[in-house]
């Protein structure tokens, strides 16, 4: 972002001559005025994402009028005394100039504040908006979070404003943070959101007219079984199917679409005809899958179907998704059309760690995949995914990553970058806030920005509020985990950690008061939530799933409370905690109700193998005899796979001891979640499972009754996992303990 601010200065100045009273003892001097037909909003509540000048000026009033406590004038004429506060249309009528800054998308904005009168505005509506928010941050204001517990500004019955321009436009061409139920307001205006939108979403369905496939089977993607099958995957290589695909490309232009999204389907269904399989290099291979990368066979697609749009709508740029099995460079040495943007989208990638991180062989993939694609692409956006899959609520403060990583995109031709958040302020309020307005400008200094978060926010307790946050981001970055989510998170919180944390805590309500003290306990019930899910961890691991169930309940009832507060999401604040901890705790609990009881929970530590060929049952994997003192041991429901540097697609084979009592009962294993098919073995046999739940939707198979009958004494349990099927949460085997129960 460019930036012009000259003879900067603020409050109370002593040389009038010099600068603009806008209040004195509580009353206002100062009159916002707009051009007639801008008339101001009658309620003072900006809408979400409104713009104009009369709502950049109702804006305005309101703020001014939380610091003076009185309040400011709109109107459309110059005041017969007071300062004159020129918004918008009225500003550049008034002589303030706009049309020497450089911005593609119109976001320029100036502030002009002189003897006795300040300009402000920018070069579209809503810029003006974006340099009303940058006035008012010139003042102190700060929006730290979008809800009014995030406004910070100063109270000052005086207020003198020094002479200062101030001229500046984003660094990026757009900035997109989204989320479900998370409308933004004038937050994200605030912060730096907008720009020239440039459309990214799974689209080839929008340009295939349906019937095609009846006339044209040929234009339709190919499957292993040599069948073209009907649906949005198409043949690329086809010509045909290249001129109806740009075709309607153009019909969408016409018929509104700016800066359209050509990606393929989600999903993996390539077409494996001969021509289309030809255009890939089999010595690309895709990391996350071990697939043949499809990357060239599309950049060629996108590339012809870019040179046919640009001949009839030459200023449009086509956005594609880097994604799925296509994130590695494609082998071309030749540049891409100029109207293509290579939309970085690495949902298969670490989400812990820092692009570049020379302990994460994830993100340093990551930087050579973005370096390839920059190579090739005359410019990149970027989808940075701001939470985790399967996000496990527990707080998370990506400093690290936010203050390498928008640098080193800049560097390489990032145009525009997508932020997909929860709006849970509770557990993320400082990197929501730190990723969008380095989004806006990339070059900002992140320290600097975050000391003044700290200091704003939370007052007297900065010190020990900024250590907690700065604390989570360390331990983070050390996490040899990179998988995320409930099965990696809980890595951050070790138990010397979570004592530090509660300690800055402590220190930090002692230290607050007031509004203060509301910020303070707002990120404190972030924390309990970690107290919560370790308590869950800790009673499944015993086979107490009635008091994993209370911890659960106490945990989703105090986010629900903070969601009705709009601390954290209406939607997906408990989402992701119905979804995976639920499951595997109310399996166990229907699994392990009386008059069943628990005989033994399994140890956490298995030995372990991969099956590559997936010949372990023939090799006799499940026999008691077997051999296994080469397998190495691995835990299973304390740390995953991959934080133990196993991320095998693969079949993978466990096998332990447990003690078989003495009982008239039947006995049965409890598996309240394993990641992919499971076929369980005892003392040889295969066990029938039963699902523990009706139609289990989780990403696990969940037996509830796996009965077995053999002799008192030790027995064999043997797991076979088909972990060959790509999980985005790179996990694989058993995840939650295994519980040994007897029933009458």
């Amino acid at each position: 972002m460019s930036r012009l601010v000259v003879a900067v200065g603020f409050l109370l100045l002593t040389s009038p001559a010099f600068a603009a009273d806008l209040a004195k003892g509580g009353k206002s001097l100062a009159t916002i005025v707009i051009n007639p037909g801008d008339t101001p909003k009658a309620k003072s509540k900006v809408k979400a994402l409104a713009t104009g000048d009369a709502v950049a000026a109702q804006l305005l009033a309101d703020w001014l009028g939380k610091m003076v406590g009185a309040p400011t004038p709109v109107q459309n004429s110059a005041p017969a005394a007071g300062t004159p506060i020129y918004v918008g249309r009225a500003a550049v009528a008034a002589g303030l100039k706009l049309d020497d800054i450089d911005s593609r998308t119109k976001e320029g904005v100036r502030i002009v504040v002189e003897a006795n009168r300040v300009l402000i505005a920018g070069q579209s509506d809503a810029a003006t908006l974006k340099a009303v928010c940058r006035f008012l941050e010139h003042l102190g204001c700060r929006y730290f979070m979008d809800t009014p517990l995030g406004e910070v500004f100063p109270h000052t019955p005086d207020l003198t404003v020094a002479a200062v321009t101030i001229t500046e436009k984003p660094g990026l061409l757009y900035r997109n943070p989204k989320g479900p139920t998370w409308p933004g307001g004038s937050w994200k205006s605030w912060n730096g959101a907008g720009g020239e939108d440039f459309a990214h979403a799974h689209s080839w369905g929008r340009y295939i007219p349906k019937g095609l496939f009846a006339e044209h089977p040929e234009y339709f993607a190919m499957g292993a079984d040599g069948k073209r099958k009907d649906g949005d995957w198409l043949c690329t290589s086809n010509p045909g199917v290249r001129g109806v695909f740009a075709k309607n490309v153009v019909a969408a232009i016409k018929a509104g679409a700016r800066n359209p999204s050509i990606s393929p389907p989600d999903g993996r269904g390539y077409c494996q005809c001969p021509a289309c399989k030809a255009q890939d290099d089999p010595k690309v291979i895709e990391p996350s899958s071990g697939s043949v990368a499809v990357s060239t066979r599309y950049a060629d697609f996108f590339d012809d179907v870019a040179r046919r749009v640009a001949k009839e709508a030459p200023d449009v740029i086509l956005n594609f998704y880097v994604y799925a099995d296509y994130t590695q460079p494609p082998t071309r040495t030749t540049k891409l059309a100029p109207n293509l943007c290579a939309v970085i989208a690495p949902i298969r990638y670490c989400r812990l760690h820092a692009l570049g991180d020379p302990n994460c062989p994830s993100r340093k993939q990551a930087v050579d995949m973005i370096d390839g694609w920059a190579r090739v692409a005359p410019r990149l956006g970027y989808y940075n995914y701001m939470y985790n899959l399967a996000d496990a609520t527990l707080p998370t403060f990506k400093f690290t990553p936010c203050r390498l990583e928008f640098p080193l995109l800049a560097d390489r031709g990032l145009a525009f970058m997508t932020i997909e958040v929860l709006s849970n302020w509770h557990l993320y309020g400082p990197q929501i806030y730190l990723s969008l307005r380095m989004a806006y400008d990339p070059r900002l200094d992140p320290v600097a920005l975050m000391d003044d978060y700290f200091t704003k926010f939370y007052g007297p307790a900065a010190a020990p509020m900024k250590a907690y946050w700065m604390g989570i981001d360390g331990a983070t970055a050390v996490l040899p985990n990179h998988a995320g989510g409930f099965y990696g998170m809980s890595g951050v919180y070790t138990d010397e950690f979570v004592r530090a944390c509660e300690s800055r805590l402590k220190q930090a309500s002692d230290a607050a008061t007031g509004v203060y003290a509301e910020r303070v306990a707002l990120h404190a019930a972030g924390f309990q939530n970690v107290i919560d899910y370790r308590s869950i961890n800790e009673a499944m691991a015993r086979g107490d799933f009635r008091a994993a169930k209370t911890s659960y309940d106490r945990m989703t009832a105090r986010i629900d409370v903070l969601s009705a507060k709009r601390h954290a999401n209406p939607e997906y604040g408990t989402a992701y905690l119905r979804r995976f901890l639920s499951k595997a705790i109310d399996g166990g609990l229907t699994a392990t109700a009386a008059p069943t009881r628990v005989v033994a929970v399994l140890p956490d530590r298995w030995k372990f193998a991969p099956d590559d060929k997936d010949d372990g049952e023939a090799k006799g994997f499940a026999s008691p005899t077997h051999d296994d003192t080469r397998w190495r041991q691995v835990a299973t429901y304390s740390n995953t796979l991959s934080g133990q540097g196993l991320e095998e697609n693969t079949v993978l084979w466990y096998r332990t001891t447990v003690r078989v009592p003495v009982g008239k009962g039947s006995l049965a294993l409890v598996f309240p979640e394993v990641d992919g098919p499971a076929t369980v073995y005892v003392n040889g046999k295969a066990v029938e499972a039963e699902p523990i739940l009706p139609n289990p939707k989780a990403v696990a198979d969940v037996p509830r009754r796996a009965p077995f009958r053999v002799p008192p004494g030790d027995a064999v349990v043997a797991v076979r996992v088909d972990n060959r099927r790509i999980s985005e949460l790179f996990l694989g085997g058993i995840l939650r303990p295994v519980v040994l129960v007897e029933a009458p």
